[in-house]
């Protein structure tokens, strides 16, 4: 997960971001990520003995990413991938993410890995000459359906990815840090666990066969370079395909009538079952995330997003979820969503 403040950014590749920080920021990464810089212009066979020019891409809120120039006017981004989201279990597993990355590339929808770094680590990714949509764009009537071909079109064309990630691992881990460290919370966040756990069983019902999944569909990992293409893999892997319309449909905070446009563009047809369920997954994902911002508030010592508020994050993306929670709506999802073929 990497935040939700994006801005349209074009001429940029595979994590285009805009700035949410001083220009301070920038001097202190260089100078973080020096020896990395380093290390990736020796041991990258397209940057290996070329004058580089390195330029931070800001936004980003898991890494710390890079466009890359050389003389020679070729253009690639470097993600330098941050060693403690993994060791603290905040996302997948560094050697899952590389993997997963690869297939997403493979696919199309995906930025192409040039090359992959795990030594140090980083990706060098192909450039992405595209426009970054903002949150506002994953709801407009012309982008919904588009988005939607474009995750079925992941899941479609993408090998198999390397682990198996659902949210509820992901919210286990995460209860498990806050239990741990003793981390402070959202008020009320884990009243609602028990609500949160029957969506669980009723998600459970009508689960669909694993596919090559995204995970995190906020708008800052949608690009449009004439086709929609589908960037950054930190929670990727074989998933239910519902998540990653449910995550776009909360990302987007799409109403009722958005999340069906979306579920159709994907299936074809309206289906009642797995309207209920994406829209289900949606709070499942926005109740998780919360958690994880409180883990990466309190756990990261070198914020990749030097300046940006995590805390902020957790509490704005809480108050989305007991929203839904409290709606009078939320019963007849549950009840749709795990209706046998008999209620149907």
């Amino acid at each position: 997960m990497t935040g939700t403040t994006s801005e349209p950014v074009t001429g940029m590749a595979s994590e285009p971001v805009t700035a949410i920080a001083g220009e301070g920021a920038a001097s202190t990464a260089d100078q973080r990520f020096a020896g990395q810089m380093e290390q990736v212009g020796a041991a990258a066979e397209v940057l290996r003995g070329r004058r580089l020019d390195w330029r931070q891409l800001f936004g980003g809120l898991a890494h710390v990413t890079y466009a890359v120039s050389t003389e020679a006017g070729d253009h690639y981004v470097v993600k330098f991938l941050t060693q403690e989201m993994d060791d603290f279990g905040l996302m997948i597993p560094i050697d899952d993410l590389i993997a997963n990355t690869v297939a997403a590339g493979e696919s199309g929808v995906g930025a192409r890995v040039v090359q992959a770094l795990p030594e140090i680590p980083a990706l060098v990714l192909e450039f992405i000459d595209g426009r970054t949509l903002e949150t506002a764009d994953l709801a407009r009537a012309d982008y919904i359906p588009r988005i939607g071909r474009a995750i079925r079109d992941l899941h479609a064309k993408a090998p198999p990815m390397r682990n198996a990630t659902v949210i509820w691992k992901f919210l286990d881990d995460y209860l498990v840090l806050i239990d741990k460290h003793s981390l402070k919370c959202p008020p009320g966040i884990l009243g609602w666990l028990p609500t949160v756990r029957r969506i669980q069983t009723a998600l459970a019902v009508n689960a669909l066969p694993p596919v090559p999944s995204n995970n995190d569909l906020l708008a800052k990992n949608v690009m449009d370079d004439g086709r929609i293409r589908i960037i950054d893999y930190d929670f990727s892997g074989m998933n239910d395909p519902m998540f990653d319309v449910g995550d776009l449909a909360m990302e987007g905070d799409y109403d009722p009538d958005q999340i069906r446009v979306a579920c159709t563009a994907y299936f074809g047809v309206h289906d009642p079952v797995q309207y209920a369920r994406a829209s289900l997954f949606g709070i499942a994902a926005q109740y998780t995330w919360s958690l994880l911002f409180v883990g990466m508030d309190a756990l990261l010592t070198d914020s990749p997003a030097e300046g940006f508020d995590y805390w902020q994050e957790a509490s704005s993306r809480w108050d989305w979820t007991r929203a839904k929670l409290e709606d009078r709506s939320l019963e007849s999802l549950i009840a749709a969503a795990g209706a046998g073929p008999q209620s149907r």
